[in-house]
C-alpha cells in the first residue's frame, strides 16, 4: 500500500512539474513568435490579364537570429508583394522574402530597416532527429487571427519521405491544434527548441481534426540556412499523365504557372500566371499561364524533379546564365536568368 501511494505521489508531482513548466516555457519563447500579414496580387480570373485582385494573408513565424531572420511556411509568403511582421511588444516591421522551398513548405524572410531586438527572444533550433513519438510538444501562432495562441499535444508520428505518397520531405505529425493562421509558426519541444514549422492539416471539414504536420527543423535548416537562396515568387500546378495531354504540352510533364509575385525571379524574366478561371476534376484553377518545361537543362518530369533543379542551379557560378524553357500559346520559348 505504501509503495502504491509513493508511486501515485511521484506521478502527481511529475504532472504538476509539467503543468508548471509549460507556462514558464511559453513566457520564455512567445516573444520570438511573430504574426505575419501579407498583401498579394492575384488575377481576377476573368480572362483579362490586366485585372487583378488584392488579397491579404495571415500566418505566423519565428525569430531565429538577432539580426531579424524569420522562419515561416513557404505558402504564407510565396506570392507576397508586401510582408509585415508584428511582435508581442507591438513592434512592427516590413520584411523581405529571401528564400522559399514550396516542396518542404519552409521559407526564410529578413526584417528590413533598423531592427531593435530589445527583449525579444531568439528561438533556438533543435535537432528534429532526436524527437520521439509520444513526446510532448506545443505550437504557438495566430489561428484565425487569435495572436499568441498556444496549443499543446504530442508527437503523433513521423511522416518519412515518400510515405503514403505525401511528399519527399520529412514531417512531424502532431495532435496539437493547428488552424489557418498557425501556418509558419514554430512547433517547440519541452526545452523550448524549434523542432518543426507548422505546415498543413488533414481535414474533410476545413477545421482541425487532430492530424497536423510540421516540416522538421533539420529540413528547414538544410534548405534555408545551408544552401543558396532561391525565391521563384510563383505557384504552380504539376501537369502529368492525362493532364499533360489535355494541355497539349510537348513532353510528359510540366509546371503550369498559376500565379506570379512581382518580386520573384519568374516575374523578373517575364513569365506570366493564369488569368482564366477553370474547374478541372472538381478543383478550381487559374489557367492561361506559362507552362515550364525545363530549368537549367533539367526537364520537368514529376514533382520530385524540383530537388534536381535546385542542385543544378546551385552548381552554377555566380554570374552564369541558365535557361528556363516554357510553353506559351502553342509555342516553346526561352527565358534567361543570371545567377546572383
Amino acid at each position: 500500500m505504501k509503495k502504491t501511494l509513493t508511486i501515485s505521489l511521484l506521478i502527481l508531482l511529475s504532472q504538476i512539474t509539467i503543468a508548471q513548466s509549460l507556462p514558464n516555457l511559453y513566457k520564455k519563447v512567445n516573444s520570438s513568435v511573430v504574426v505575419i500579414q501579407t498583401m498579394n496580387r492575384t488575377s481576377a480570373g476573368a480572362g483579362d490579364k490586366q485585372k487583378v485582385n488584392t488579397e491579404s494573408g495571415l500566418g505566423s513565424g519565428v525569430l531565429i537570429s538577432e539580426d531579424g531572420m524569420i522562419w515561416t511556411a513557404s505558402h504564407v509568403v510565396q506570392l507576397a508583394e508586401y510582408v509585415i511582421l508584428k511582435f508581442t511588444d507591438e513592434d512592427v516591421y516590413e520584411a523581405k522574402v529571401i528564400s522559399t522551398d514550396p516542396l518542404s513548405d519552409v521559407a526564410l524572410i529578413q526584417i528590413q530597416g533598423d531592427f531593435q531586438l530589445k527583449n525579444k527572444h531568439v528561438a533556438r533550433v533543435g535537432d528534429s532527429d532526436d524527437v520521439e513519438i509520444g513526446e510532448d510538444i506545443f505550437v504557438i501562432g495566430a489561428p484565425r487571427g487569435l495572436e499568441q495562441t498556444l496549443s499543446k499535444g504530442i508527437v503523433s508520428g513521423r511522416l518519412k519521405p515518400d510515405q503514403q505518397g505525401f511528399t519527399p520531405v520529412e514531417y512531424i505529425q502532431t495532435d496539437a491544434s493547428i488552424n489557418p493562421g498557425n501556418s509558419g509558426g514554430p512547433m517547440f519541444n519541452m526545452k523550448g527548441e524549434i523542432i518543426a514549422i507548422a505546415s498543413f492539416i488533414l481535414t474533410e471539414s476545413g477545421g482541425f481534426n487532430g492530424i497536423g504536420f510540421g516540416a522538421t527543423s533539420n529540413v528547414a535548416k538544410t534548405v534555408l540556412m545551408e544552401t543558396e537562396h532561391i525565391w521563384s515568387g510563383a505557384e504552380y500546378v504539376y501537369l502529368e499523365g492525362d493532364m499533360a495531354l489535355a494541355f497539349n504540352i510537348p513532353q510528359k510533364a510540366g509546371m503550369l504557372v498559376t500565379s506570379v509575385s512581382q518580386g520573384g525571379v519568374l516575374s523578373e524574366i517575364g513569365l506570366i500566371g493564369g488569368f482564366i478561371n477553370a474547374k478541372i476534376e472538381g478543383s478550381e484553377i487559374l489557367i492561361g499561364g506559362d507552362i515550364i518545361l525545363s530549368i537549367a537543362g533539367v526537364e520537368i518530369s514529376d514533382q520530385l524533379i524540383v530537388g534536381a533543379v535546385r542542385e543544378k542551379i546551385f552548381s552554377l557560378d555566380s554570374g552564369e546564365t541558365y535557361t528556363i524553357k516554357y510553353y506559351r500559346q502553342g509555342q516553346i520559348r526561352n527565358a534567361f536568368v543570371i545567377k546572383p
